[in-house]
């Protein structure tokens, strides 16, 4: 990451991208392990090969944002780990037997990744590469 641990973000923005870093690798790598963590499978090649678009690509994706530490790209990247969040209360709140320790540790990920985001954000000067020295 450029400017890791000389910015006063360093802290939020390593353990953020670690944490996509890790689910977009196993997503990458293991596209069946996804699915079977909800209890499902992903049998067909098309159906790996989204769990690879999606779990995969996405968050590596916001691995490289994150690493950039833009302002703009850190508070799109809060918006999206707040989103998933949202989406993920919201599907426990209509599904009452998704609340589940896997689907509740999520949510708690979620949501922890958002506020470190948002932080890391608040952080940042606009367009500034965060931890770059002045």
């Amino acid at each position: 990451m450029h400017g890791a641990g000389s910015g006063d973000n360093a802290v939020e923005r390593a353990a953020s991208a670690v944490a996509y870093a890790v689910i977009g690798s196993v997503g990458l790598v293991a596209p069946r392990r996804v699915p079977q963590i909800f209890g499902a499978d992903a049998p067909t090649a098309d159906s790996r090969t989204e769990v690879r678009a999606v779990y995969g690509g996405i968050p590596l994706a916001m691995v490289a944002v994150i690493a950039a530490g833009r302002r703009d790209g850190l508070r799109a990247a809060a918006a999206a780990s707040g989103g998933m969040a949202l989406a993920r209360a919201t599907g426990m709140l209509v599904e009452p037997r998704s609340r589940t320790a896997t689907t509740t540790g999520f949510l708690v990920l979620e949501a922890a990744l958002a506020a470190l985001l948002h932080r890391a954000a608040a952080k940042a000067a606009p367009g500034q590469v965060t931890g770059a020295r002045r």
